[in-house]
């Protein structure tokens, strides 16, 4: 008799201990679920919070764009570096508005096939001799000043720090994957150069999509050690499905001077491009014609009208960076603003996570 209840105890003992585990267990995965739902509900807001942001600086692009008819500056509201505001409930939103029309597009750094006038695709031998005859034109006036967009990512390419040879090859290696062919340029890389790598891939065949492509480019993945990467991510942007170079002398600033002497082809040199660049009115130049007037720039000599095509004093593509913080939440938001139909910027991409 005295055994048994020896045991009943026993017994009992094991069942309040099996329910304190499994209560306590059970109060943890509570605790858990309650933390995970208010952290979800925390990054929730601070995801709206960076939405309102973004709805905030297509206000202030849209004011920009009205207030000085089309011309945009360093001196609007949208061009204050590293913005910070307060929101309530303890959150903060801050970031920077980068416009990119004041860097170099390397989606415009192959020109499209030109077309015959019938608009059939030219075979090899019209568009050769198109390109000899463009060539002796070009020597018959050798006084006029023209450069082909190659030629242009090439000197940007050396003033981002790669010495000429790799400047070649990294230059062919991203117009072969721009272009829509698989034939391999002299220097560059074509899909079996990708596909016989550790972790293979294949040439986009089309226009980059964001910057971060350029980490996968032969020759840019192995030479990150020279810091060339990050100066050339400052130089160079990318704006989606859009093949055109248009540079607003308005907007780029000192440090960005390689892009400009870039597209001369470096026959501006470093050290008038940043003059040009620091004495530049506080509000910019109100028209490009006040731009080609400038000594520097007429010491070039007569500039084609292909190139000066490329200068403006006007934008159409503006990428906004963001970070909102909101109770240890925070969302990183990348957002691409861009002038539509109906002249008003409107979001065409949106990334969050960078």
């Amino acid at each position: 008799m005295v055994k048994q209840k020896g045991v009943a105890l026993i017994t009992v003992l094991l069942i309040v201990a099996l329910v304190t585990i499994v209560a306590a267990e059970m109060a943890v995965r509570l605790q858990f679920q309650i933390k995970r739902t208010e952290n979800l509900a925390f990054n929730q807001q601070a995801y709206w919070f960076a939405m309102g942001g973004e709805s905030l600086v297509s206000l202030v692009l849209n004011e920009s764009l009205a207030a000085k008819s089309g011309q945009f500056n360093l001196s609007q509201p949208w061009a204050v570096e590293e913005m910070s505001f307060p929101l309530e409930g303890g959150a903060t939103i801050s970031g920077s508005v980068k416009d990119l029309s004041s860097c170099f597009n390397l989606n415009a750094s192959i020109e499209p096939p030109a077309k015959n006038e019938d608009g059939s695709k030219p075979n090899v031998s019209n568009e050769q001799s198109r390109n000899d005859a463009n060539d002796s034109g070009r020597t018959e006036n050798s006084k006029t000043f023209d450069i082909e967009p190659e030629q242009q990512l090439q000197f940007l390419l050396e003033n981002a720090g790669l010495d000429s040879y790799d400047a070649e090859q990294v230059r062919d290696a991203i117009l072969d994957w721009l272009d829509a062919d698989s034939i391999t340029r002299g220097y560059g890389a074509e899909d079996y150069v990708y596909e016989a790598k550790a972790a293979p891939y294949i040439t986009a065949n089309g226009h980059f999509v964001d910057l971060s492509e350029l980490k996968l480019i032969q020759g840019l993945d192995t030479i990150a050690s020279k810091n060339v990467l990050d100066d050339l991510l400052e130089l160079a942007c990318v704006v989606p499905n859009y093949a055109e170079q248009t540079l607003n002398v308005n907007t780029i600033k000192d440090d960005q001077a390689g892009v400009l002497t870039a597209m001369f082809g470096n026959k501006l040199s470093m050290q008038d491009a940043k003059s040009i660049i620091s004495t530049r009115p506080i509000e910019g130049f109100a028209k490009i014609e006040d731009f080609w007037d400038l000594s520097e720039i007429k010491a070039i000599g007569n500039i084609s009208a292909r190139v000066k095509k490329q200068f403006s004093v006007t934008s159409k593509y503006f990428k906004l960076k963001t970070r909102t913080e909101y109770n240890q939440s925070w969302v990183d938001l990348s957002s691409i603003f861009a002038l539509d139909k109906n002249g008003k910027f409107v979001v065409i991409a949106r990334k969050i996570g960078v």
